[in-house]
């Protein structure tokens, strides 16, 4: 916790042949992350896929397309099958399987777009039907041209040697073939649009009957395809998608010559290990013919967080903002305390935070099979519970009202609509505020220690704490001629002021010497900081008073007889807006307060992701084999 897990670098060398089996082996064990070949070596270069690459890639590719065609949605894993099972059920079924459903997806699409295409011819004759023109009088004249379009009602028109045919804005124009092109400017100059008329033989409105009988048909028959393949789906989807997961755990396994360094007979696979995982990773290789070393290196590893099970839900939060370096500092245990206090703290209605609590377990129990859903709905389920504790024991509120009996109950109740009570909430939330960007900057020494030296950790992190703490006790009695902190530590005005002083000017020269002049204009900006934790105490009032607004318009309406109806549509509809806006603006802002207050006191960033070679399973389990 707060330091990511050591790694140590490890070298595997061995002969091709053995290849298929380390490959196994560390597709299972998830140990190595590997480092990609740069192939500089003479004698050395990238590999090809296992010999059962190309096979495994066909049959992915191919249960790929069947899930795109059924729209398979993966779901929650239902027992975990054998994937040896599972192959042989792809290589007895699938072939069979696709036949069928490539027939089907055909034919619904051929429907669909002979649909398409009658909608639009249906809707061409139904254009041209209010001028009574059979459809073989459009065409097949040969000294004789038809201009077919609109023309405003309102435009007369008069062509000598045409004979025209109109209806409202419909209009059929037969010209002389020798004449047309004149006509036509003539027409244009008048505005006339020209529309593309039916092609057939007899009676519009007798085509449009039998079109109209053909497109329910084709409805229909696009309705029972659908629904074949919605059966499909539900039969075979979930088959799929344990199919797809084995196929591409094989194609991964397969790829792992692309990654090494290959010559005619050998091979030399780079990567790193955490540091606790050495010796199982040999115990794992003991059996094969292959040399293992451990060695130290210079080189940046990559970075496996290290997280008991409450805070590795917010390391999803923390690769939001950036992979921390090897030696740095892990934030994810800064979110995991702060990130719930802030909301619950912004909310503080035992109401709104129950809704949050079963809306973050709905998304726990319904989408487990997402790791992103999973680890945000595990995030809101715990800020929920966080709103409904101070909910309940600080401010004694559901729904924004105010609940009387249990404030009474409680030894300490803050009221949002008191304005004493406000004021020590604002006061408190800037209290947060300088503890937490202190906690930012004194993470910061640290990291600079460990990355630097001491010096730079003087010069870049002491020093604004010192401009921070010093202008807190100094600036206010100057300014103001009251004390901020210096009464409430015990310390005399003149230890306060002159104290406080010398910090900041000690601070400020520090900063200077290493950041430049640009030093004197970020002074301000930590102060603001400190202050923009006020939010929190804001966010919570805003909350409050619109819940309090929605609930004051309800009952002012009243709730019997007919106003029954607008007050309970006003109270749904204004509790809808609060529990929305809150979850939406508490949780951007419980989050913006840690990545734009806090982060950059410490976090500089720039690592890589662990990601160790192989597949991560979810419906299947390998003991052995592959495609």
């Amino acid at each position: 916790m707060l330091k990511p897990e050591p790694m140590t670098k490890v070298v595997i060398c061995g002969l091709n042949q053995d290849l298929p089996d380390v490959s196994h082996i560390l597709s299972q064990k998830r140990l190595v992350h590997l480092e990609d070949y740069g192939g500089e070596d003479e004698g050395f270069s990238a590999g090809a896929t296992l010999d059962y690459g190309a096979k495994v890639s066909e049959y992915l590719v191919r249960i790929r397309s069947l899930i795109k065609i059924l729209d398979v949605d993966a779901g929650s894993p239902v027992g975990i099958k054998n994937a040896n099972s599972v192959e042989e059920e792809v290589f007895e079924k699938l072939d069979g399987l696709e036949k069928n459903i490539l027939a089907i997806h055909e034919n619904h699409r051929d429907s669909t777009q002979k649909l398409k295409d009658g909608m639009n011819r249906l809707g061409s004759l139904e254009q041209f039907e209010p001028l009574g023109i059979n459809l073989e009088s459009f065409s097949g004249f040969r000294s004789m041209m038809v201009f077919t379009g609109t023309l405003p009602s309102k435009t007369e028109i008069s062509i000598p040697s045409a004979e025209i045919v109109r209806e409202d804005d419909m209009i059929a124009i037969f010209v002389p073939a020798d004449d047309h092109e004149g006509i036509e400017q003539q027409l244009i100059k008048a505005g006339f649009k020209t529309l593309d008329s039916p092609t057939g033989e007899g009676i519009i409105s007798d085509e449009i009957v039998a079109l109209e009988s053909a497109m329910q048909n084709l409805e229909g028959e696009i309705e029972a395809l659908g629904h074949e393949l919605e059966a499909l789906n539900k039969r075979h989807g979930q088959w799929l998608v344990i199919a797809e997961e084995h196929f591409a755990a094989q194609s991964e396994k397969s790829s792992l010559p692309l990654k090494l360094a290959l010559s005619k007979n050998a091979f030399v696979l780079d990567g790193w290990v955490p540091e606790k995982e050495c010796e199982g990773l040999k115990t794992s290789l003991d059996g094969l013919n292959v040399d293992i070393q451990l060695e130290f290196s210079d080189d940046e590893p990559p970075v496996k967080l290290d997280n008991p099970p409450m805070v590795r839900p917010f390391e999803f939060f923390t690769k939001l903002y950036g992979i921390p370096k090897h030696r740095e500092l892990d934030p994810s245990v800064l979110l995991f305390f702060g990130y719930p206090l802030f909301f619950g703290l912004m909310i503080g209605d035992l109401g709104y935070g129950f809704f949050y609590f079963l809306l973050g377990h709905f998304l726990v129990t319904k989408y487990g099979h997402s790791d992103e859903l999973l680890q945000l709905g595990k995030i809101i389920r715990l800020a929920g519970f966080s709103a409904f504790f101070f909910g309940t024991f600080l401010f004694a509120e559901a729904f924004g009202f105010e609940i009387h009996w249990l404030a009474h109950e409680l030894p300490f109740v803050l009221h949002k609509s008191d304005s004493a009570d406000v004021g020590f909430m604002l006061l408190a939330t800037g209290g947060i505020g300088l503890f937490y960007v202190t906690l930012g900057l004194v993470m910061g020494f640290y990291n600079a220690l460990n990355m630097h030296d001491l010096k730079h950790a003087v010069q870049e992190k002491l020093s604004w704490i010192m401009i921070l703490w010093g202008g807190l006790f100094f600036i206010p009695p100057w300014l103001f001629g009251n004390s901020l902190l210096g009464s409430r530590l015990g310390l005399s005005d003149e230890i306060e002021l002159w104290g406080g002083l010398a910090a900041f000017l000690v601070g400020l020269s520090l900063a200077v010497y290493a950041e430049g002049i640009v030093a004197l204009v970020e002074v301000p900006s930590v102060f603001v900081q400190v202050i923009s934790y006020v939010r929190i105490a804001a966010l919570g009032v805003a909350d409050y008073g619109l819940a309090h607004a929605f609930n004051g318009m309800a009952f002012d309406i009243g709730f019997s007889g007919i106003s029954i109806i607008p007050a309970l549509l006003i109270l749904l509809v204004g509790q809808l807006v609060v529990l929305t806006l809150g979850l939406i603006g508490s949780g951007i802002n419980s989050l913006r307060l840690q990545y734009v207050e806090c982060f950059p006191k410490f976090f500089v960033g720039g690592g890589t992701d662990y990601t160790p070679f192989g597949y991560t399973r979810k419906y299947t389990h390998e003991t052995e084999t592959t495609a």
